[in-house]
């Protein structure tokens, strides 16, 4: 996924300014897919180059201007034809699997640390994933109407919950299965 396509996309509901977009982004996509607000500016300002977007510039009495984003229609066909592209087959890359298949030639302690670590992200983004995540859809969904695309944004959601749940999993059975591993290493030095 490309972050003009993702601007594309939240701007289908309304038009806004980069910074209402980083809003947007903090309370939905940021999940799996963030930007940050120069990124935000400098892509708009492509696609703005691109024809995709028309800026309006709002004067506000002793405030800076705001520029206002609003889809055109060579932005709509764009949007549309990347949504039927087929879907890329992601390259997976987590670093943490890199240290985990290098774990062997690691203290055994600063491996189990890092496993810790990770399974801690997890578990607060899960956490986030039940508390704020679903709230934020019911609520965006009654305020627009948008009933049919929170059904969409919950099946993202969705997605999220079960990669944390298996990775928070994973991590368990692997520290157990290390602090098992680690007791049998030791027995044998200790008589």
């Amino acid at each position: 996924m490309s972050l003009p396509h993702a601007l594309l996309g939240l701007l289908q509901y309304k038009p806004a300014t980069g910074y209402e977009l980083k809003q947007t982004f903090t309370r939905s996509i940021y999940f799996f897919w963030n930007a940050t607000l120069p990124q935000i500016y400098r892509t708009l300002g492509d696609m703005e180059g691109k024809g995709w977007l028309t800026v309006t510039v709002e004067h506000q009495d002793g405030k800076p201007s705001r520029k206002v984003y609003q889809v055109t229609q060579a932005g709509n066909e764009e949007f549309q034809r990347w949504l039927r592209e087929p879907l890329d087959i992601p390259q997976y890359r987590v670093p943490t699997l890199i240290k985990v298949f290098f774990g062997n030639q690691m203290k055994r302690d600063e491996f189990v640390e890092h496993l810790h670590r990770w399974r801690q992200h997890h578990a607060q983004l899960l956490e986030r994933y039940e508390k704020e995540a679903m709230p934020i859809i019911e609520h965006y969904a009654r305020a627009s109407g948008a009933f049919e695309d929170a059904r969409y944004w919950t099946l993202t959601l969705d997605f999220g919950r079960r990669q944390a749940k298996m990775i928070i999993e994973w991590c368990d059975a692997t520290l157990a299965a290390l602090s098992k591993g680690k007791r049998r290493n030791q027995s044998p030095k200790a008589s």
